[in-house]
């Protein structure tokens, strides 16, 4: 039992160090696409909850699959820097809980990824998600993602999101 504290206290004394060195992360700017109406989605919806929200055409229950396009600019059109994929649970309020993966597609991290999750709470003007690891580069990888709602179309729910990426990559 003592050996056990003593690694939980030398594994939270290498954090620390880690964070208060100075240490600076990765930082990603992108636009999230969330398409669901139309002939093209990049979220589909795979399953129906049993409860209709009062707004918009999602229930309680709900799960969502998504591949997102992740752009540049708010221009759906603008360069393509990765995709956001993975899934969300609709909750019993205008929240959702992620659990997707940001691929990167170009520049210095292509083919890297980064593993997200987190509660969404969709009314607030920024949200705060988790990064709990991810591939390539970021193996390993800790951090956070903020989100901010773009634009949203409340009768289908189409909407651009707003995603910053604070990545620390882990040192292996």
């Amino acid at each position: 039992m003592a050996s056990h504290h003593r690694l939980l206290s030398l594994l939270f004394l290498s954090l620390t160090l880690s964070i208060s060195s100075g240490e600076k992360p990765v930082h990603f700017h992108f636009y999230q696409h969330k398409t669901v109406s139309g002939s093209n989605p990049s979220a589909v919806k795979v399953v129906k909850g049993p409860i209709p929200l009062p707004v918009g055409p999602y229930s309680f229950g709900d799960i969502v699959v998504v591949d997102d396009p992740l752009t540049k600019g708010p221009d759906p059109n603008s360069p393509l820097l990765g995709r956001a994929q993975g899934l969300y649970t609709v909750m019993n309020s205008p929240t959702v809980e992620w659990v997707f993966n940001i691929v990167l597609t170009c520049g210095e991290y292509n083919g890297s990824s980064i593993a997200i999750m987190g509660r969404d709470e969709i009314p607030l003007p920024v949200r705060e998600l988790s990064v709990v690891g991810g591939t390539g580069a970021f193996r390993m990888a800790r951090g956070y993602v903020l989100l901010k709602t773009y634009s949203v179309d409340i009768t289908n729910g189409d909407a651009e999101l707003e995603v910053d990426v604070y990545v620390y990559p882990a040192k292996v």
